[in-house]
C-alpha cells in the first residue's frame, strides 16, 4: 500500500506560513463545532494532536486549564509558538515529535482533539489507541476528517483546477478504508476502546471572493498544491497557473450556492 505523501513532514513545512494566514482561517470554522462537542469542564487539561499553527489549541487556551500540542512539523510549531507569543498565553505547551508514540503519560489528559491530522497518520490505529492511553478515564475525543471529496464542491473545484494544469491527475476516489467512510472511522474509535461514538456530518462555507483570491489562498494553504509547485519550477508554474485560472473563471459563476466543504467529526469517550 502506498503511503500518503501528506503523512510526511516536507509538505507540511513547506505550505506552513501560507497554511496559517488562510487555511487556519476556515478550519477555525471546523475547530469550534469540535470544541463545542466536547462539552470542557474549567480548567481540563486537554491534548492537540497534529496541532498544526494552532488552530484548535489557540481558541481552547481561552477555556482550558492547560493545553498540549504535538506536531511533526517544526514549521508549523514555529508559527504557532509567534501566535503564542502575540497573545500572551501562558497556559499552552508545545512538542515537535510524532504523534503515533505520544510523550505523555497515561491518564494525562480530560480532552483530546485532532483537526484534520490523525487522518493522515500512517498507523491511525497507533495515534487513536495513543490518545486513548493518555485520556483519563471519561476523558473524550473529537476528531475531524474529511467526507470524500464528490461530497464537497470547494474540494472538487480545488481538483478541478489541478486537473486544468495536470490532466493526467486522476479523479479523486472514495476510499472506504480511510476515516472518510464513516462506518469505517466508527470502528477504528470502536476498536481502540471508545465509547458513546457518534459521528457527525459538519459542513462549512470556504470564502470566495475574485477568481484570483481563491486561487491565490488556494496556492498558499494547500500542501498537494504547493508540492506540485515545487515540482514544476516557478518559470513552468506561472505559465501552468494561467489554465487553471481559466478553468475557474468559468466554473466558479457557475456554481449554484456558496463552496462548502464536508467533513466528518467523530467524538466518543474513554
Amino acid at each position: 500500500m502506498s503511503q500518503n505523501p501528506l503523512s510526511a513532514t516536507a509538505p507540511w513545512n513547506l505550505v506552513a506560513d501560507g497554511y496559517a494566514e488562510t487555511t487556519m482561517l476556515v478550519f477555525e470554522q471546523f475547530a469550534d463545532e469540535a470544541i463545542a462537542a466536547s462539552n470542557l469542564k474549567p480548567n481540563s487539561t486537554v491534548l492537540d494532536v497534529a496541532c498544526g499553527p494552532g488552530t484548535l489549541a489557540l481558541r481552547l487556551a481561552q477555556q482550558a486549564g492547560q493545553v498540549h500540542g504535538i506536531d511533526f512539523s517544526e514549521a508549523m510549531l514555529a508559527i504557532f509558538r509567534n501566535k503564542i507569543e502575540q497573545a500572551g498565553h501562558r497556559n499552552i505547551a508545545l512538542h515537535c515529535g510524532d504523534a503515533q508514540t505520544l510523550p505523555y503519560a497515561d491518564a494525562t489528559f480530560d480532552a483530546a482533539f485532532s483537526l484534520f491530522g490523525l487522518m493522515f497518520f500512517p498507523d491511525r490505529q497507533k495515534g487513536f489507541a495513543e490518545i486513548y492511553r493518555t485520556l483519563k478515564p471519561g476523558g473524550s475525543i473529537a476528531i475531524t476528517s474529511w467526507a470524500p471529496v464528490d461530497q464537497s464542491p470547494a474540494m472538487q473545484t480545488m481538483f478541478g483546477a489541478l486537473r486544468a494544469i495536470k490532466p493526467d491527475l486522476p479523479q479523486p476516489q472514495r476510499s472506504v478504508a480511510t476515516l472518510e467512510n464513516p462506518q469505517r472511522f466508527r470502528q477504528e474509535m470502536e476498536e481502540a476502546g471508545f465509547r458513546y461514538i457518534e459521528i457527525r456530518s459538519v459542513t462549512k462555507a470556504f470564502p470566495v471572493g475574485s477568481t484570483a483570491e481563491f486561487w491565490d489562498n488556494m496556492v498558499k494553504g494547500s500542501a498537494p498544491i504547493q508540492m506540485m509547485k515545487k515540482g514544476l519550477g516557478e518559470e513552468q508554474w506561472r505559465e501552468k497557473e494561467k489554465l487553471a485560472l481559466a478553468w475557474l473563471e468559468e466554473t466558479l459563476p457557475t456554481l449554484k450556492g456558496p463552496l462548502t466543504s464536508d467533513a466528518w467529526l467523530g467524538v466518543g469517550v474513554k
